[in-house]
C-alpha cells in the first residue's frame, strides 16, 4: 500500500472515530485496519499517525481555529475538518512528509470526500497555516 492510500485511510480513521466513541481508538483502530487488510507495518505506521493526530488535536485546532476564523473547527464540515487535522499533523509534526505533498495530497482528499467547496475551503485554511 502507498503513502497516499495509507493516508487515505488515515483521514477516515480520524473521521470515523468521532462517530464512535464508546469504542476505545485502538479497538476502533485495530477493527477498521482488520477490514482493509494490511501488512504489519503499514498498521504500525497508520496507527502512529491516527495517534500522533488525536493527541496533538487540541494544538492542531487551535491553529485551525486561527487560520479559519468565520469557519471555527466546530462548525466546519467534519470531512473537512478532519482532512485539515491529517494535513496539519503532516505539515507541523512529520519531518518525512514535505509540506507540499501534504498540501496535494490533502486537496486530493477534500475533492475525493467533501462538497464542491471543500477543496478551494481546505487549499485556503491551511494556506494560511503554512504561511
Amino acid at each position: 500500500m502507498n503513502r497516499s492510500s495509507m493516508r487515505e485511510h488515515v483521514f477516515k480513521m480520524v473521521f470515523s472515530y468521532g462517530f464512535d466513541l464508546d469504542k476505545a481508538i485502538d479497538e476502533h483502530m485495530t477493527d477498521y485496519l482488520e477490514e482493509i487488510k494490511t501488512k504489519e507495518d503499514e498498521v504500525v505506521y497508520m496507527k502512529a499517525r491516527v495517534m500522533g493526530i488525536l493527541e496533538h488535536k487540541e494544538t492542531i485546532d487551535q491553529a485551525l481555529d486561527k487560520a479559519s476564523i468565520k469557519w471555527p473547527v466546530a462548525r466546519m464540515a467534519k470531512v473537512d475538518a478532519a482532512i485539515l487535522r491529517v494535513m496539519v499533523y503532516e505539515i507541523n509534526y512529520d519531518d518525512d512528509i514535505p509540506n507540499n505533498v501534504a498540501i496535494n495530497e490533502g486537496i486530493e482528499l477534500a475533492k475525493k470526500f467533501g462538497g464542491d467547496q471543500s477543496p478551494k475551503f481546505v487549499n485556503g485554511v491551511i494556506a494560511k497555516i503554512v504561511n
